[in-house]
């Protein structure tokens, strides 16, 4: 919950989101680089394997990620809630009222 968003921010967690979407973004020139070889040697099986391996491999990644944002956004979901009432009635407006 909050003890682990706040370790993941700490230990350079948006660096590691950044790089992963950063290996989203070079998917598709490999796999467009691996699909023209598919293309152009249909008779070798190996590209066609290797194509179907990075596509696997992307897919975790994705479902890696997809959990990570689920926790991220479930964290601050928590914390949002737990303070709605600060939220509302920020700081500066409730220490008129006590004098």
């Amino acid at each position: 919950s909050k003890q682990w968003y706040q370790r993941r921010v700490r230990g350079g967690y948006f660096e590691y989101l950044r790089s992963a979407f950063d290996e989203c973004y070079r998917y598709h020139g490999t796999r467009g680089k691996i699909a023209s070889k598919v293309m152009k040697y249909p008779s070798l099986d190996d590209y066609a394997q290797y194509l179907c391996e990075v596509d696997c491999k992307q897919f975790q990644l994705i479902r890696i990620l997809t959990n990570e944002l689920k926790m991220i956004y479930s964290c601050v979901y928590d914390i949002l809630n737990k303070n709605s009432e600060k939220i509302k009635q920020p700081r500066s407006q409730t220490s008129i009222n006590l004098y």
